[in-house]
């Protein structure tokens, strides 16, 4: 049984995790949708399986988008894992090198171990919360953040007409999207402008990492970004300032300051 106060066990737990994951991706070649669920694909189902297996038998609860919350007899109900097993399954379909696995360890109400893999190219941002964020093992921080102007932005969903960044690029995995941000090496910038479509599982790891590496996140709306609600949805934002997140909130049709 796992000691989920023990983050360098949590993160081994979770990088052992995403390497069974990037195996199961790597050798898939059923891309057919699951027929349970609109836009599941059979892969969502089956790393979801892999993920829970090992979740649970850590000890585990977990909060999943393809299973909602699950979890073994006797366990600590003050800490609970918010999983994406395979975010962007269109782009692993199609071959695109840009889906992750997105884990992050919620205890007593507050994100504490969070991983982002991505499953195609092997790159990994982590973080503890309080010893700061990693990329491959290596300490991270973000870079420079130019203005909304000056700045490459991630969006999901189409933007605005007035949206006017230097550049945006619609990736379609938004774990990855954010998580790159933290990387002073990615984007600066990640939006969401769709409709409310973006579960905690999308984003709350890579918000963790992100934070942890100096950056700043909001909700479009102004709503904590923190909910264990499977089926709550938010517009999360995520900027290498906050200089820049404040830009990128008054781009939005509706956004409210943080």
């Amino acid at each position: 049984m796992l000691d989920h106060r023990d983050a360098d066990a949590v993160l081994e737990l979770f990088g052992a995790i995403c390497d069974r994951t990037t195996a199961i991706v790597a050798a898939n070649d059923d891309w057919s949708m699951s027929g349970d669920r609109e836009t599941q694909y059979a892969i969502d189902v089956e790393v979801d399986a892999a993920c829970l297996e090992m979740l649970h038998g850590g000890g585990l609860r977990v909060l999943s988008e393809e299973s909602g919350v699950t979890g073994p007899a006797g366990a600590d109900h003050a800490a609970l894992v918010v999983v994406d097993p395979l975010d962007g399954s269109t782009n692993a379909a199609l071959g695109l090198p840009w889906c992750a696995t997105a884990l992050c360890l919620v205890v007593d109400g507050l994100p504490s171990v969070a991983m982002v893999a991505n499953l195609r190219t092997g790159n990994r941002f982590a973080a503890i919360v309080g010893r700061g964020a990693t990329q491959n093992g290596h300490a991270i921080s973000v870079g420079h953040a130019p203005r909304l102007a000056d700045a490459i932005v991630a969006v999901n969903a189409r933007p605005p007409a007035g949206f006017r960044p230097a550049q945006y690029r619609s990736m379609g995995a938004t774990a990855l999207d954010i998580a790159s941000v933290a990387g002073g090496g990615g984007f600066d910038a990640s939006i969401d402008f769709d409709d409310d479509k973006i579960g905690v599982w999308d984003y709350l790891a890579a918000v963790t990492i992100l934070h942890e590496a100096g950056g700043v996140a909001a909700d479009a709306l102004g709503r904590d970004l923190l909910t264990l609600d499977h089926g709550a949805r938010r517009r999360p934002v995520a900027a290498a300032s906050r200089e820049l997140l404040h830009e990128l909130l008054a781009a939005t049709d509706d956004g409210v300051e943080p």
